[in-house]
């Protein structure tokens, strides 16, 4: 027996030959020949891409098995064919082909992803990927990402997503991008699906980077009151001419209205904003009269953007005694309040107070039922202008008038008159003590005052309570008339440094 090679499409084939003599059982002496099948270089066999095209004369089967890289063909002879006197050439007739051998690709993808991007797909680091096929195949999806912007964000065109190939040959890639737009041509998701194209070598080491960058809010054009604005500073007692301004989309319904905390007030029903896309409205806040601070809140309804404050509420100050002046006397045998408004930032409050004939005279921070701060009185050991204080007359909740015994002198904090010089100081050396300014006379407006009467305050003070009563607590007394009050600023001409 002999073996050549022979050379058939991709792959070759060993060709066998025995010496028999004739006459003789072929089959008894061999059986069997064996084919060995090798693939050309860049292809392999498979046992199973082969079959025989038979039936054959002196052939009984043929069977194809791997061996490793080849395919082994097993021929096996009739066992009643006899040599003949001539030479036998037994061709197979095999179907099949050698295929090219499988190349590979691997490489790694990373992403950044922006924390902005609410995503099923988040930010990466050196995935890998990988896949094998014929040179010349394409291959199936190596990879695929998808990312979405949050409702109500995208992503604009001079920050889009991106991949970038940053190592190998691009040519080799197909990357496809499948985006997903709003009507308004808003980019709100992207999808990355990448193939290879192999070619005869096998490929690593190849990098791909993804980059999603931060999104923007998606602008909806307004259809409604987009601002709704007006004074906060405090009003003034006298009233005023309020002015509101609304904005927004044209053609956008809304309704105002202004409230004092007991009475609503119409403003304006369903007013259409115009093309302008502004509008103004006044309301005429009236004088306050009363003795307290007023809020007033002004709403609006109907077309208003979600998130636009709708109330506007600002204090209506109550009139009060202006600095630098006499206050209106306080009547014989009587309990006189005097309400007066603290400053924000703190200051001093100053007083000269007239007694008529026997009178007391105490500011209390708040209302007549606050805290006592300061009070008038004769010269008394302990005695001084910040107390202690009488709480039998002329204090909440009794309010009790003193007796003629009290108010002549069983209260210090009574001061007479005539002026005692005696039993009574002004006080003005005590008051430069205390607050480092100096009342040079107490005379004012050809009125001589007996004391100085003052209460310095903070601005935690003004934050817990904002104003203060000045209670005047005259007698019934012989000759009692009525009592005056002059409130001085400091500084000023009746009150310098």
């Amino acid at each position: 027996m002999a073996e050549d090679l022979t050379s058939e499409f991709n792959y070759t084939s060993t060709v066998v030959q025995y010496t028999i003599l004739e006459g003789a059982n072929i089959s008894s002496l061999y059986p069997t020949a064996v084919i060995k099948i090798t693939a050309n270089p860049g292809y392999t066999v498979t046992a199973g891409d082969f079959s025989w095209n038979g039936p054959l004369a002196g052939v009984t089967s043929v069977v194809f098995t791997q061996d490793g890289e080849f395919v082994l063909c097993t021929v096996t002879y009739d066992t009643t064919s006899v040599m003949p006197a001539y030479n036998v050439n037994i061709g197979l007739c095999i179907i099949g082909d050698a295929v090219l051998a499988a190349v590979t690709v691997a490489g790694t993808l990373t992403s950044v992803v922006d924390a902005s991007v609410t995503t099923a797909t988040p930010s990466e680091t050196n995935t890998p990927y990988s896949a094998s096929g014929a040179e010349g195949a394409t291959s199936g999806t190596l990879f695929t990402r998808t990312y979405t912007a949050p409702t109500g964000s995208y992503w604009p065109e001079n920050t889009a997503p991106s991949i970038q190939l940053t190592s190998g040959d691009l040519g080799q890639y197909n990357i496809t991008q499948t985006p997903t737009y709003t009507a308004n041509n808003e980019l709100t998701a992207i999808t990355y699906t990448v193939t290879y194209i192999f070619t005869d070598t096998n490929v690593s080491g190849d990098k791909f980077d993804i980059t999603i960058p931060k999104v923007a809010t998606i602008l909806v054009p307004a259809t409604g009151v987009t601002s709704f604005t007006g004074p906060t500073t405090g009003v003034q007692a006298s009233g005023t001419n309020y002015v509101m301004t609304v904005q927004g989309a044209a053609g956008a319904t809304y309704s105002i209205s202004m409230s004092d905390g007991t009475t609503s007030t119409v403003v304006v029903t369903n007013a259409v904003l115009g093309v302008t896309g502004n509008a103004q409205h006044n309301f005429i806040i009236p004088a306050n009269t009363g003795t307290s601070n007023i809020t007033w809140t002004a709403t609006i309804s109907g077309d208003i953007e979600t998130g636009v404050p709708t109330t506007i509420t600002f204090i209506q100050l109550y009139p009060v005694v202006p600095c630098g002046g006499p206050l209106t006397d306080a009547p014989v045998n009587a309990i006189t309040d005097y309400v007066e408004q603290l400053e924000s930032g703190g200051g001093l409050l100053t007083f000269l107070v007239k007694a008529g004939a026997s009178t007391k005279f105490e500011i209390i921070h708040g209302d007549a039922t606050g805290t006592k701060k300061a009070t008038s009185g004769r010269i008394l050991t302990g005695l001084t202008n910040a107390g202690p204080f009488d709480n039998v007359t002329g204090t909440e909740p009794s309010n009790t008038l003193p007796t003629d015994a009290q108010a002549n002198g069983g209260i210090d904090q009574y001061i007479q008159n005539p002026f005692n010089p005696v039993k009574m100081s002004t006080r003005q050396g005590d008051f430069n003590t205390d607050t480092t300014f100096t009342i040079p006379t107490m005379t004012i407006g050809g009125e001589t005052y007996h004391q100085v009467l003052w209460w310095e305050y903070t601005a935690a003070d003004y934050t817990a309570l904002s104003r203060v009563t000045l209670r005047v607590t005259n007698s019934n007394v012989t000759g009692t008339i009525a009592a005056k009050m002059f409130k001085v600023c400091c500084p000023d001409a009746n009150c310098t440094t």
